[in-house]
């Protein structure tokens, strides 16, 4: 006997709200997974992604999904910030449909499982990974079986909540069916998402992970993973970028590899993007990276104080991230350093100490600071939660509440994660370049600025205003006769280019470049920094430097000529 599933994942606390892109951000591929493996068994499976909706809507398409669907089991992912709907579903559908079964699952759950069930006693909650879970659970509501026989289960009975035998962690990655990506596809979407593998050997003091993947990575083949992304191009043909998101991707850079070397193989045209500790990491794996198609690596810094990263367990020392950076440095790789800003022992020096070591490394290989610094919010199931609750800043009560995530403010108040964030990006972020403390900090950054808009492959905060004040610069500089071509560039200039064939660490590229004629400034800009012409890129650099110099210093009126000048100027907007 099959039954008929509604599986959703309800909206996330509103101030998350326009953080999310759901035409290209991350999706549960979770419930992509789940969804599988209930088809799978032979179960009909709906699923809602309604991450993005007000409560009442949520609540509301819900309701309607599993009438219209005559639904047997309710399926809901609760993950911390997204609970609060969750409860208001959860409450509305048994009220609606009392002889419903719901079912809950996600690492809220899996930490908190004892005060929701207790709560609610009429929800079966599933611990840790779900798929063999939920299918053994299925059956049991078919079958009538005990649920006590079900492992990796709470569930209330006889006034109290009864947890089953832990269920074993799933080693056979590849057993697993392919997950659903279509549910999550529109038109518009063209950015896929992946996981190589499942787990974390670490135990960092802000994550949760531990609580559901008990120290232990578990690895798909390579053959596998590529097979799942050949079908996301075969599926969604518009997809141009997949993201792997795996917990710790670099965790084995050997299968890293195999998994690029078969992504070459086959002939696959695709950016992807990573996510990755900064150790292990070989010279070996940057190049398969490079072969593959890899465009962007984001590694986990969070604090440039060795003190800082020390408390929060993170395993790792500044000398490997200086490493680490070291090896990207000629790649055509994007890299971000993720920063956390509130960790134990944070503090005015420990700020000021992060800012030198990241100053040290944009000097490596420039990156930007903007979004990807994070203020240190308190979840259910970390070090940090322990912390906050011994301190009396928290208890259990307030997950069953309303509120919002709370920052970690055992050592911290609000107004000092406001200010040390000031100081991370005025010292940092390329977007402050257009404001006056911004600009007096970075001033020695200005021609690593200039060029990273022009070479990095990542999209940041005030990319395009970088890229049209050269222009600007340049073209007022023209009219004004302070520069001027020598010679008119004659038609069909051609001349000889040269780099590292990216994927190889010996090969030279060699090719062809002609110069158009007329020769637009766009063009003159792009040229100078693919090329590395250091006499141009010196002019560029001090040309911008000292129009901001003379902006700054009108003051008001200056503030008021960037916001005029930038007002129509496509991308993200400038912070002034």
């Amino acid at each position: 006997m099959a039954s008929r599933i509604l599986l959703a994942t309800t909206t996330l606390a509103e101030h998350w709200h326009p953080t999310l892109d759901m035409d290209n951000g991350h999706y549960p591929l979770g419930l992509g997974y789940l969804q599988s493996v209930a088809e799978q068994a032979g179960h009909r499976v709906e699923c809602l992604f309604l991450v993005r909706e007000a409560v009442a809507t949520c609540t509301d398409k819900v309701l309607d999904a599993v009438e219209c669907l005559a639904a047997d089991v309710l399926g809901l992912s609760v993950i911390t910030d997204n609970r609060v709907s969750a409860f208001r579903v959860i409450e509305a559908a048994h009220e609606r449909f009392p002889g419903l079964r719901i079912v809950l699952g996600g690492i809220h759950v899996s930490t908190m499982y004892e005060q929701i069930v207790g709560r609610y006693p009429f929800v079966v909650a599933v611990l840790g990974e779900g798929e063999i879970t939920l299918v053994d659970l299925l059956d049991a509501f078919e079958t009538g079986r005990d649920l006590s026989e079900v492992q990796g289960i709470a569930f209330f009975r006889d006034g109290q909540v009864v947890k089953t035998a832990e269920r074993p962690l799933i080693e056979d990655l590849d057993s697993l069916p392919l997950p659903r990506h279509d549910i999550f596809y529109s038109p518009a979407r063209q950015q896929g998402q992946l996981l190589t593998s499942r787990g974390c050997p670490f135990t960092c003091s802000f994550c949760a992970l531990d609580s559901t993947s008990r120290r232990k990575v578990r690895t798909r083949s390579p053959t596998k993973v590529v097979d799942e992304i050949e079908k996301i191009l075969s599926d969604h043909p518009q997809t141009t970028t997949i993201y792997v998101v795996d917990d710790q991707f670099f965790v084995d850079n050997k299968r890293v590899i195999a998994i690029c070397d078969e992504i070459v193989r086959r002939g696959i045209k695709c950016h992807f993007i990573c996510q990755g500790r900064v150790r292990p990491l070989s010279r070996e794996l940057v190049l398969a990276l490079e072969r593959a198609g890899f465009i962007g690596v984001s590694l986990g810094l969070e604090s440039g104080s060795a003190a800082v990263l020390e408390r929060c367990k993170k395993k790792i020392s500044l000398e490997d991230v200086e490493r680490a950076v070291h090896l990207f440095a000629d790649s055509p790789i994007s890299i971000e350093v993720l920063l956390i800003i509130g960790l134990p022992g944070e503090n005015l020096t420990s700020i000021i100490e992060t800012t030198d070591f990241c100053r040290k490394l944009q000097k490596i290989k420039y990156h930007s600071y903007d979004s990807k610094v994070q203020d240190l919010f308190i979840y259910p199931g970390t070090e940090i939660y322990e912390i906050a609750k011994a301190s009396g800043a928290i208890d259990d009560d307030f997950w069953l509440g309303d509120g919002v995530c709370p920052r970690f403010h055992v050592e911290l108040g609000p107004s000092e994660f406001i200010s040390f964030r000031e100081i991370l990006l005025t010292r940092l972020s390329p977007s402050r370049l257009f404001t006056p403390g911004g600009f007096v900090a970075q001033r020695e950054m200005v021609p690593l600025i200039l060029k990273y808009a022009y070479t990095s492959q990542s999209n940041f905060e005030g990319r395009h205003c970088i890229m049209e004040l050269q222009y600007r610069v340049l073209n007022t500089l023209m009219e004004q006769g302070r520069l001027l071509l020598a010679k008119p560039i004659p038609e069909q200039v051609s001349f000889m280019t040269a780099r590292r064939q990216f994927g190889s660490e010996s090969a030279i590229f060699l090719d062809n470049d002609k110069l158009p004629s007329p020769l637009p400034i766009s063009f003159l800009v792009w040229w100078t920094y693919q090329h590395q012409i250091a006499p141009l890129a010196h002019l560029i650099s001090d040309a911008v430097s000292t129009y901001l110099e003379e902006v700054y210093a009108k003051g008001a009126d200056g503030i008021a000529e960037l916001r005029e000048l930038y007002a129509e100027v496509p991308g993200p907007r400038l912070r002034y």
